[in-house]
């Protein structure tokens, strides 16, 4: 029998044994998805930062008129999330630039980051989505959305808005990619050639039967096997909430999705796809499914096949 003393040693090399990494994979991640409630009641805690996600710049006076307290307003196209400019705009940024903006934020490593849905016609889950997924992907599990978005806290009178921006201090964020969140172009490639990956296009129907194409593409159609899932499908009718897993689900199996296959999402610049990336992997629990982030854009460009996707019935 090993003595306290020869226990104490035995943990302490275990524990030194794993790397920082390892232990910031292994600690359990955030939900994914909370309630308004949810955040009312964590809101006042130490290191907290609320990120109201509005489409651009040009929305800020919509947050000016009333936002949940303490909440900073984001503009998804504007703020540094997607590139600007280049043969490819609104890619990925480079991870350190990711880091920078996150940085400005006041976020670090141990915030905890709340996400909420906003707009002044509809609200923005997509964009929401593409944030998270861009957060996780650095490496940050401290983050959710708040489902139902700004509308949802307002449903509620007893609910204070706040007119007052918050005064942020830029923070230091050290960004570890996350394996298994992005999808390259070669990654694409190799799933066209199995039969094992499933390919699934969040743009609406006309682009995915090559009716319409996006301004960013080069050629209009979609992936060779693509299924089509619109983002809308997921969400409910005013755009900032996510549908419960059971109406995934059976929107899935209408596509004709397998909720738990290997799967890549795309649209034309990960933006749409981010919606249904969330979908399948936080709402319905698929770990296997990645998101295409340079998207028809990206393959388009490079000059590599499409074909007009054909819908079911």
């Amino acid at each position: 029998m090993k003595s306290a003393a020869g226990k104490a040693v035995l943990t302490a090399s275990l524990l030194l044994s794993i790397s920082p990494l390892a232990a910031r994979a292994a600690a359990a991640a955030a939900p994914a998805l909370v309630t308004p409630a949810y955040v009312q009641a964590h809101m006042g805690q130490k290191n907290t930062v609320i990120i109201e996600v509005y489409d651009t710049d040009k929305q800020k006076s919509v947050y000016d008129q009333g936002h949940l307290p303490n909440a900073q307003f984001t503009g998804f196209l504007d703020d540094g999330w997607r590139t600007v400019g280049g043969a490819h705009p609104f890619m990925l940024p480079p991870t350190a630039d990711i880091a920078a903006v996150v940085g400005r934020y006041g976020i670090n490593n141990q915030t905890r980051v709340y996400l909420v849905p906003a707009g002044p016609v509809k609200g923005d889950f997509k964009a929401t989505a593409r944030i998270y997924w861009t957060l996780r992907y650095v490496g940050d599990n401290n983050v959710s959305i708040m489902n139902g978005g700004d509308r949802a806290w307002a449903a509620d009178p007893s609910r204070k808005m706040s007119t007052a921006a918050p005064v942020v201090a830029t923070a230091t964020f050290t960004p570890h990619v996350t394996p298994g969140y992005l999808a390259t172009t070669k990654d694409v490639r190799a799933a066209l050639a199995s039969s094992d990956i499933q390919l699934v296009d969040a743009r609406p129907v006309a682009q995915y039967e090559g009716l319409k194409m996006a301004p960013v593409d080069a050629a209009a159609g979609t992936l060779q096997g693509a299924i089509s899932l619109p983002f809308s499908t997921l969400l409910t009718p005013d755009g900032e909430g996510m549908k419960s897993k059971a109406e995934i689900t059976a929107e899935l199996k209408k596509a004709g999705v397998d909720p738990m296959g290997k799967g890549i999402t795309f649209c034309n610049t990960g933006h749409l796809a981010s919606n249904d990336w969330f979908a399948l992997r936080e709402v319905v629990g698929n770990p296997n499914v990645r998101l295409y982030a340079g998207s028809m854009a990206t393959w388009t460009h490079e000059g590599l096949p499409v074909v007009p996707g054909k819908t079911p019935g």
